[in-house]
């Protein structure tokens, strides 16, 4: 199946009541505005984008939906509830993350890095962990199987008992991925996914995040490689000095020349170049299917 058919098969999903709603998000820092009266809307099924200039305040509003901060207005709700700005309340409420830095435990193996994510669906209490119980050593078994069957789905069934720093760059951020999916979400947030991939890694990733997608859970991708983010997303939202500039399908987006002058204007030359480049691919397609011989 082709990328934009995937994309496509994807839109006609994405149906029923949101999933994910941030309703007017502020987050001020002093007198600083990182976020100004954002919205996004995210249903079941559906890849979003999250584009903007370095600066943007994409990773701060993802903050503020994982309740890593508080938002000075606003308020986000996961499947109609009003989520609390806290963390391990936000993760059992069925919201997982990455970060734009991996956060892995270097010295754990990548088995036990998968754990630590699922833990948060385990109830053995301090008492019964110590003692080793026998609803303890269910539970551990249980996570340790379900750890083991997502560093399988995530393409590292190999690397079971190496440990988080011995991995290539690339198997870290699909083990991050794996932590995250540990948590039985409902949504996935993907913070920069392919920062420092190559090519290659580059569509693995991309094929990793449809099967996540094709399993039913929502993702939305904060990327600076715009050629891989107008190929995933059924839409995209773009951020210019903390405020929405326009949110639309990749087409509608990438063609928008308001996008082209913010990052152009903010001197982000490579990102620019990647947006320009992205934009001719999508043109050359366009022309590509016109010249097709109509049918009788």
């Amino acid at each position: 199946m082709s990328t934009s058919t995937q994309t496509a098969s994807a839109t006609s999903q994405a149906k029923g009541a949101p999933l994910l709603e941030a309703r007017g998000v502020v987050m001020r820092f002093g007198g600083l505005t990182a976020v100004d009266h954002v919205d996004l809307t995210v249903h079941e099924g559906e890849i979003v984008g999250l584009i903007g200039p370095n600066g943007a305040g994409k990773t701060t509003f993802f903050n503020c939906l994982t309740g890593m901060y508080k938002p000075t207005e606003g308020e986000v709700r996961l499947a109609g509830q009003v989520l609390p700005p806290v963390p391990r309340k936000v993760v059992v409420a069925g919201m997982s993350r990455t970060f734009q830095n991996i956060r892995l435990f270097a010295n754990m193996t990548a088995l036990e890095n998968v754990m630590v994510g699922r833990y948060c669906r385990t109830t053995s209490k301090a008492l019964t962990s110590i003692l080793r119980g026998p609803k303890y050593r269910r539970e551990e078994a249980e996570t340790r199987a379900r750890a083991q069957e997502l560093l399988e789905y995530v393409g590292l069934g190999h690397t079971t008992e190496q440990l988080a720093r011995n991995l290539p760059y690339g198997d870290q951020r699909r083990l991050e991925i794996a932590r995250a999916l540990a948590t039985d979400p409902k949504v996935v947030l993907l913070d920069e996914p392919t920062a420092g991939m190559n090519p290659q890694e580059t569509r693995e990733a991309e094929q990793l995040i449809f099967k996540i997608r094709d399993s039913g859970l929502a993702v939305v991708v904060i990327e600076h490689d715009m050629r891989f983010i107008f190929n995933l997303c059924d839409r995209v939202l773009c951020l210019v000095r903390g405020a929405a500039l326009i949110e639309g399908t990749p087409k509608e987006v990438q063609s928008d020349p308001r996008v082209i002058e913010a990052y152009i204007g903010t001197g982000d030359t490579e990102e620019s170049e990647a947006l320009e480049e992205a934009l001719h691919e999508h043109d050359e397609i366009v022309e590509h299917l016109d010249d097709r011989p109509k049918e009788a």
